[in-house]
């Protein structure tokens, strides 16, 4: 287990440090998720955020997924530890995104191939979208694959924030990601608080 720490203040460095390699890091996202990469020993990457639980049996649906040599990669089913209506409805809609468009952001737990992932350049420089962006690379190499598994990922900015004005902007960020907005705009329209970001297994970063 490697986590990158982007400069938390609250002792997650210490505590990880005695389960994991912790790797501190001042640069974007996506730099510092390489960097965690490259000190990886396995032949299988996973990225997990911060505040997202992987289901029991993860381990052995990643082995499932990539049983096909054809596949190179892919990513959880997407639920909220909380089940109130909208979050399900929420969910609902990311799945199907996931199952009809194959596209998958990162608080759905990327794992892809090793070997894959640096032939494809890794991560760009960015500290949004990246998770989105690499996926087209990826699929150069094969096909990418949605597990029979739910991770959890926690709802508290969507309580803090409001579950529609929160989605509604990684809807747009999105978008504006799709239509070719640079990632310094893209940033610079959503960053207005810090959440948890991906990370190899465990990652407390800007974002």
């Amino acid at each position: 287990m490697i986590v990158v720490d982007g400069g938390s203040a609250d002792g997650t460095a210490a505590v990880a440090s005695a389960q994991a390699t912790v790797l501190r890091s001042s640069s974007s996202r996506g730099s510092s998720l390489n960097d965690a990469a490259r000190l990886a020993r396995g032949n299988v990457l996973l990225f997990l955020h911060a505040d997202t639980r992987l289901p029991v049996d993860a381990g052995d649906e990643i082995a499932r997924v990539l049983r096909n040599p054809r596949v190179v990669g892919g990513a959880f089913r997407f639920a909220f530890d909380e089940r109130c209506a909208i979050a399900r409805v929420i969910a609902a809609w990311v799945n199907f995104r996931s199952r009809v468009f194959n596209v998958f952001l990162g608080d759905q737990a990327l794992f892809v191939r090793k070997d894959v992932f640096f032939r494809a350049g890794g991560f760009r420089d960015w500290s949004l979208m990246e998770d989105l962006e690499i996926l087209h690379r990826l699929r150069r190499f094969g096909s990418l694959r949605m597990t029979r598994s739910t991770i959890a990922t926690s709802a508290r900015r969507h309580r803090r924030d409001g579950w529609v004005k929160t989605t509604g902007r990684v809807w747009v960020v999105t978008l504006m990601h799709l239509l070719g907005v640079s990632p310094r705009s893209l940033m610079t329209f959503y960053r207005g608080r810090t959440v948890d970001s991906p990370a190899i297994i465990r990652a407390r970063s800007q974002h």
